[in-house]
């Protein structure tokens, strides 16, 4: 196949990324296919806190939740409670102590705390290593550099192949050619979803310049919560129960999903309310509502505050569920699952191809050789 000097220049940039970063891709590509079923994975591993009969009864109040929680864990401050969902049948709380946090699980009927999400367990790991890269820090500005170089992997590999692509493979010829087929056929018929891939892996690793990109392109909505009054004293009085009782009169078609504590002296107590189910990825159901931390007094309420107002609002709404596929339900989860395979299956093809120039070129040598 000959080339265009500046095709040919995009080759071999396509070429020697792609060698540079096969493992990288394989690594990528099954590990990402594992995490698409994370939520599924955690029930499993954790039943107790998942899966628990209520044998029909009402979820515990909340007081319950904060007055064993408090028991359990003197001197650590209540950072947030998230209400029983349908993945999840207890209550999960987070309480912070300095630096340290802890995710512990409440038994919606007795309220009774029944322990606590692990640190470390092979999910984390997984994890660490899809996106952190087992680096902390560092490995994940690795990870994002590794995501700029797919994109630029992808886009040289539309305009290299394009003239000759493949769009089938034909299995009747030699296994070549078959790979030949198979690495470009994959590229096209997926260049969508393995683009899409690589571009929301950069935002997971730079979201700042990320939003600052996206911004210029389609400013983005910024929203500022609103802020408490600090009383003379300096000490919240308001009572959480009784503002929970409040949001159920204000919104008397929802049900509470999310208490979100204030997080500085002028920050406000946030209560989320869903009039179908909170903890999905459909926010147009939810209602917001913001109460001064002193008074108790409603200072905001956002219906649907999640709901995007302009395209670079939409754009980042749908970066997290596109990446994992968590919009359509089980369906949507066993379709990402295949088509991140499709990752390891062009680095392996690429790789062949690789291999065989190697040959040829080292065939050549030794023949045209006179020693």
């Amino acid at each position: 196949m000959k080339f265009h000097p500046f095709r040919k220049a995009l080759f071999q940039i396509h070429l020697w990324i792609g060698i540079a970063a096969a493992l990288y891709v394989v690594l990528v590509g099954f590990t990402g296919a594992a995490l698409v079923f994370r939520p599924e994975f955690q029930a499993l591993s954790f039943p107790e806190f998942f899966s628990i009969d209520k044998g029909g009864q009402a979820d515990a109040p909340v007081a319950g939740i904060i007055e064993k929680l408090q028991q359990r864990y003197p001197g650590y401050e209540l950072a947030g409670i998230d209400y029983p969902t349908r993945r999840r049948a207890s209550y999960l709380s987070y309480l912070t102590k300095g630096p340290e946090l802890v995710a512990a699980f409440s038994n919606p009927v007795s309220a009774a705390v029944i322990g606590e999400l692990p640190k470390s367990s092979w999910i984390t790991k997984l994890q660490d290593l899809h996106f952190d890269l087992l680096g902390g820090s560092t490995g994940r500005m690795a990870n994002g550099i590794g995501a700029l170089s797919l994109m630029a992997m992808f886009l040289t590999g539309l305009v290299v192949w394009w003239p000759a692509m493949s769009v089938k493979v034909n299995f009747r010829t030699g296994w070549k050619r078959m790979n030949w087929d198979l690495h470009s056929a994959t590229g096209f018929w997926l260049f969508g979803f393995l683009l899409l891939w690589a571009v929301t892996g950069v935002e997971f690793s730079f979201p700042a310049r990320f939003r600052q990109v996206v911004n210029a392109i389609s400013p983005l909505t910024v929203f500022r919560a609103p802020e408490s009054a600090p009383a003379a004293d300096g000490t919240a009085a308001v009572d959480i129960p009784e503002l929970v009782a409040k949001a159920r009169l204000l919104v008397p078609d929802a049900k509470p999903g999310r208490i979100v504590w204030p997080s500085s002296k002028r920050a406000a107590v946030l209560i989320l309310m869903a009039r179908v189910d909170h903890g999905d990825f459909d926010t147009s159901d939810e209602v917001e509502l913001y109460f001064d931390q002193y008074s108790g007094n409603l200072l905001l309420r956002r219906e649907g505050a999640t709901e995007a107002a302009s395209g670079g609002d939409l754009f980042m709404k749908w970066i997290g569920p596109l990446h994992v596929g968590s919009f359509g339900g089980s369906g949507v989860k066993v379709l990402w699952v295949i088509l991140a395979l499709s990752f390891p299956v062009l680095a392996v093809t690429g790789a062949l191809m690789w291999w065989n120039r190697v040959r040829r070129f080292s065939m050549g040598v030794r023949k045209n050789s006179k020693f």
